[in-house]
């Protein structure tokens, strides 16, 4: 498996980056996860979007799903020069426009999924977890090949959060807050708080969905108690699993 972050900004990026998207490749496989500002023009630099597999739409807030509307204008110019793919994409149900959009479109295959279903694409398990957000939210661990890999799409603390942690090698994860903005009833984990989970269970975590107000330094300051299993991902870059 390799993880390859498209954008990992939230709500809004940084001038230059974009918001959550990230590409997995699975023996051989592309997926997709989430879609959000600048995504599709990422994307290009790594693979082409008729060679998408899986798109997994975590939730229909705007910094994780805008561009999904711009990639379903590229698969209408596909389609009518006979390009008839269809990517399989999985996403929680509700979200407005976007999502209606989605489910109605004649380029996807579509498959909403809530929490507790497990789907699967040949050799390639996907498990889906509620997460606690405002809106319908799922967060996903594909597994293959003796390997797993968990995303949380936006949470605040849950027991799904527990459940993503146990078993997976890798955790890409919400980190939205620093410890001193963070309170119980926002919609996203703190940084600190991934350090905790860092530390209970031993797997590696790529903190992702970074408040563009914050410094690089705030950010390693907050994880320098996860004995470097806490990573603050990096746009452009691939991970391996």
């Amino acid at each position: 498996m390799k993880l390859t972050v498209l954008g990992k900004y939230g709500p809004f990026p940084k001038e230059g980056g974009a918001t959550s998207s990230y590409l997995l490749n699975v023996n051989g496989k592309n997926i997709l996860l989430d879609c959000g500002a600048g995504a599709v023009s990422r994307l290009l630099k790594h693979v082409k979007p008729e060679d998408i597999d899986v798109i997994v739409l975590s939730h229909f807030h705007l910094d994780h799903s805008s561009d999904i509307g711009v990639l379903t204008y590229y698969y209408q110019v596909l389609s009518a020069s006979g390009f008839n793919k269809k990517p399989l994409v999985f996403c929680p149900e509700g979200g407005g426009p976007l999502y209606e959009m989605v489910v109605n479109s004649p380029y996807f295959e579509v498959s909403v999924v809530r929490g507790g279903e497990i789907s699967m694409l040949e050799d390639i398990d996907f498990e889906f977890f509620p997460m606690r957000h405002p809106v319908e939210c799922v967060g996903v661990k594909i597994s293959c090949g003796g390997k797993t890999f968990a995303y949380t799409g936006d949470t605040n603390v849950c027991d799904s959060v527990d459940d993503i942690y146990e078993g997976a090698d890798v955790v890409l994860i919400d980190g939205g807050f620093l410890e001193k903005d963070w309170a119980e009833l926002k919609p996203h984990l703190s940084v600190e708080h991934i350090v905790e989970y860092t530390n209970k269970y031993g797997n590696k975590s790529i903190i992702s969905h970074i408040n563009p107000k914050y410094t690089e330094e705030e950010l390693q300051k907050a994880i320098s108690g996860a004995n470097e299993k806490c990573l603050i991902a990096q746009e452009s870059k691939t991970y391996e699993i």
